[in-house]
């Protein structure tokens, strides 16, 4: 018998980070570890007018491209349940997770990680657990910093962060060079911004720092997977990246906004 099976993602990065819970589970129940094959240059269409930096080489959005894949193998190879992750090249896969765009699961409302066992339900599990394991760094990144991040897509538009102003000091911008500019910009904030190297290190970040706010993007689903202290703005259209668990907020309101950084912030 193999000791370890198959699984082929062909979604985006927040989608595959969400998937992790079942391939955890997927390891407790059989004991074999799941070499991982991202599919890239996947055409992407999220709704009409998104935009996502993750593009082809003709610039056209994909869901996942080589420079993405090569930041997401080093969060994934960590983990004690993977064995391997690669890029596809058409060899045989056992589970196909990309089948929760073939069958209903009331795409794109619901929890992301719901429709994983609505495909494969012998992989419904606990999303309330940690299932992001995180080796510690001894480098002051983010210590006493909360982290903001905010995408082009999924916003909602009740909320202004302008109100950050008077915790500058205590923030951090991951995001590319374009979210950090139209984020800072649109409510005129002057905070540091952190580039990070892959998707490792920025979980890394995340574990030492005070929390994250953030939209519906990646980075909230590694935040969510490892439980550190979250809020998230939610989108009415498609509310679909929901906190489990203990530390997990979430928000439409300007005032449940204000008041989650306040806990975090201490």
């Amino acid at each position: 018998m193999s000791e370890t099976t198959a699984f082929l993602h062909q979604g985006s990065i927040g989608d595959v980070h969400c998937s992790l819970v079942v391939m955890k589970e997927y390891h407790r129940k059989t004991g074999k570890k799941v070499i991982l094959y991202l599919a890239k240059d996947i055409k992407a269409f999220y709704y009409e007018g998104a935009v996502h930096p993750t593009t082809d080489i003709f610039g056209v959005q994909v869901m996942l491209n080589q420079q993405v894949i090569d930041m997401m193998i080093p969060l994934y190879k960590s983990q004690p349940y993977i064995e391997d992750c690669k890029v596809w090249n058409d060899e045989p896969i056992i589970v196909d997770l990309g089948k929760i765009r073939e069958t209903f699961v009331n795409m794109p409302y619901g929890d992301l990680r719901m429709w994983y066992p609505i495909v494969y339900p012998d992989l419904a599990c606990d999303f309330s657990e940690k299932y992001i394991e995180v080796p510690e760094i001894k480098e002051d990144y983010a210590k006493g910093k909360l982290i903001v991040s905010r995408s082009e897509r999924y916003h909602n538009p009740q909320v202004n962060y302008r109100f950050l102003k008077q915790y500058e000091k205590r923030l951090l911008f991951v995001g590319n060079d374009l979210e950090y500019a139209i984020f800072t910009l649109r409510f005129g904030l002057n905070i540091d911004r952190l580039i990070i190297n892959d998707f490792l290190e920025l979980a890394q970040i995340l574990n030492q720092s005070l929390g994250l706010l953030s939209n519906q993007t990646q980075i909230f689903q590694i935040a969510e997977a490892t439980k550190i202290p979250r809020a998230v703005e939610l989108c009415s259209f498609a509310p679909n990246v929901i906190p489990m668990g203990k530390n997990g907020y979430y928000f439409y309101a300007q005032e449940a906004l204000e008041y989650y950084v306040k806990i975090m912030l201490g």
